[in-house]
């Protein structure tokens, strides 16, 4: 050969090796400042810009031929004890062994998966040069020896896969150009001649980690595909109204044989309430199976937890992702257990000792004082009358157990004007109903301009509030809910929500008597004997003392009415929220025996 000849050549054979690490270099680059590393052992320089156009990977999308849909059916019907599915990637050399576990839930065991410079040391210590080898790119590099890599690998399977003759092995192919991950694919076809493969894609994108994946989750993308061999059950309590026990139920939320198509999810809803006092973490099992009375014989798939108030609704959203994989997703701040046995489902199941009876009937009465400095004082009052109430429909959705009416007051006819109609004293009372619809009875109440500050109609309401209580349709229940013995008779409660004090039936100094002389001490003294507790949540006039003798006399009758008004209970605006309120006002719940700690599957009244 000439010098020219042997330079021709010399050119063609360096252009060939550049060629070569070019396509490596751009199918393996993640970034730029992994190109950059990559190039600097790249025979020839980095690629040139019409060299960086990668070769497709394929899609990452996980197809199910028919051959492996068998093989995970017959892994199913227990003619197969295990599936082992093998991978090379560019993270290493990747086994994943299938079992069926208990109710039929697939199980997934990582078989010793390696790295590739633990297997072959050969490799470049560094990931993306050592990605750039597995594309089969040279360089600059010693080459990996081929043959040592496929001793490698023979000895890898050899180690891993299980000691039965003709093991059922899965492979799931490496995209194109990868050329030792599909030189190591060959070697394993040969080795031991998978029964199925599979075109996985790649383990992560051409460029970047965005769409990583391990071999793990795409054998699990797999095995979600099969049917479900058990239902997927919640398990609540559920309370007998007539004994109080409380006995565990299973809803089903994913019947048994229920089965996924690939990279689809199965939805539940279902609404679940709380215990008759509030908890910060009611458990919520989910089951592959139903339990017996013991709550063993179904194993849990997730346990979960929220927070609920007493008696409240919650309205659970659970997804079931495959066999044994159901996450709780709404509400928000739901918490999902790591270990879904540390719970302890037997420890879960409610006591035969335990007893839940009803609270006794609740008969309450607002008075509302309707005159005010400006109508958002009124209405502050009314909106927390409103709060209240709707509080009080949430724990009582029948109607049945609680009972609200209401009276609102003005000022005297007198202190008003001296041509007001009659009836400005008192707003058209409400008698007592269910919670649920006082709210529209009281849409109608209209505030007015307070025109002194002493003293208020107040008297006039109490009397009122005692001719509501002594209506036929409540002395009925209260005389049912008194025959009975073991029954607690109604509670009866007036809740005074004002910022003056009632008028005296005689002048007190400057504090003007009721124009029609009722005595609010009779009238407080009444109701009290009647079994009411009257409880205030009162704003009256603050700061300093007045100055004058007159306002100080006026100021000290103020205070020791309120004193004695509120003798059973004080709320205070501002500090006191209808929450508190609601639940101070309800009776309790009577519960005997140990707390149960599931949600239950219906509302307890």
């Amino acid at each position: 050969m000439t010098t020219r000849e042997l330079k021709d050549a010399g050119d063609a054979l360096l252009a060939a090796g550049h060629g070569w690490d070019a396509r490596a270099a751009a199918l393996s680059a993640r970034s730029p400042e992994s190109a950059r590393r990559v190039a600097e052992v790249t025979r020839g320089g980095p690629p040139r810009r019409d060299e960086e156009k990668p070769h497709a990977a394929g899609s990452a999308d996980l197809g199910i031929p028919s051959g492996c849909g068998g093989l995970l059916d017959e892994l199913r019907r227990g003619r197969l004890r295990e599936l082992s599915f093998v991978e090379f990637t560019t993270d290493g050399l990747h086994m994943i062994r299938v079992t069926v576990g208990e109710a039929g839930i697939p199980l997934q065991n990582d078989a010793e998966s390696i790295t590739w410079r633990f297997a072959v040391p050969a490799f470049d210590s560094d990931e993306d040069v050592r990605r750039f080898q597995l594309a089969g790119g040279i360089g600059t590099l010693p080459p990996v020896d081929r043959r040592e890599f496929d001793t490698a690998v023979l000895e890898w399977l050899r180690t891993c896969l299980p000691a039965a003759p003709d093991p059922a092995v899965v492979l799931l192919r490496p995209p194109p150009g990868w050329k030792l991950l599909e030189r190591a694919a060959s070697t394993a076809r040969q080795a031991c001649a998978p029964r199925a493969e599979l075109h996985a894609g790649g383990a992560d994108s051409a460029h970047g980690t965005s769409a990583r994946r391990t071999t793990a989750d795409a054998v699990r993308r797999l095995v979600r595909t099969l049917p479900l061999q058990a239902d997927h059950t919640l398990l609540l309590a559920r309370l007998d109204r007539e004994t109080g026990a409380v006995h565990a139920e299973s809803h089903v939320l994913f019947p048994e044989g229920f089965r996924l198509g690939p990279g689809e999810t199965g939805t539940a809803e279902i609404t679940v309430y709380g215990g008759p006092t509030d908890r910060d973490a009611l458990y919520l099992p989910v089951l592959a199976g139903v339990p017996v009375a013991d709550g063993t014989g179904a194993p849990p798939v997730s346990t979960h937890q929220i927070e609920a108030g007493a008696l409240e609704p919650a309205r659970l959203t659970f997804v079931l992702r495959g066999p044994g994989e159901v996450d709780l997703v709404a509400p928000p701040g739901a918490r999902t257990l790591g270990d879904p046995t540390v719970a302890g489902v037997p420890s879960l199941i409610p006591s035969p000792r335990l007893r839940i009876d009803p609270p006794p009937p609740l008969e309450l009465y607002f008075t509302v004082e309707l005159s005010g400095a400006d109508p958002a004082e009124t209405e502050e009052r009314l909106t927390f009358v409103r709060d209240v109430v709707g509080l009080l429909a949430r724990r009582d959705r029948s109607g049945a157990a609680i009972r609200v009416g209401a009276v609102g007051h003005y000022d005297h006819t007198v202190y008003e004007s001296s041509r007001a109609k009659e009836g400005i004293l008192l707003q058209a009372p409400v008698s007592a109903r269910p919670p649920a619809e006082l709210a529209a009875a009281l849409e109608g109440w209209a505030p007015a301009r307070r025109r002194q500050d002493m003293v208020s109609s107040l008297e006039d309401a109490l009397p009122e509030v005692a001719r509501l209580s002594s209506g036929d349709a409540l002395r009925e229940v209260t005389r049912r809910a008194c025959e009975d013995p073991g029954a607690p008779c109604v509670h009866r409660v007036v809740l005074i929500v004002a910022r003056r004090p009632p008028a005296p039936a005689r002048q007190i100094g400057i504090v003007p008597a009721c124009s029609q002389g009722v005595d609010w001490q009779a009238s407080l003294a009444h109701l009290r004997s009647h079994r009411f507790r009257v409880m205030t949540r009162a704003d009256p006039a603050a700061g300093p003392p007045p100055a004058d003798r007159s306002g100080r006399d006026a100021r000290r009758y103020a205070d020791e009415v309120w004193r004695d008004l509120g003798a059973d209970g004080v709320f205070r605006p501002g500090v006191d929220s209808a929450e508190a309120v609601a639940r101070s006002l309800a009776p309790p719940w009577r519960v005997q025996g140990p707390d149960c700690r599931l949600a239950f599957a219906a509302p307890l009244m």
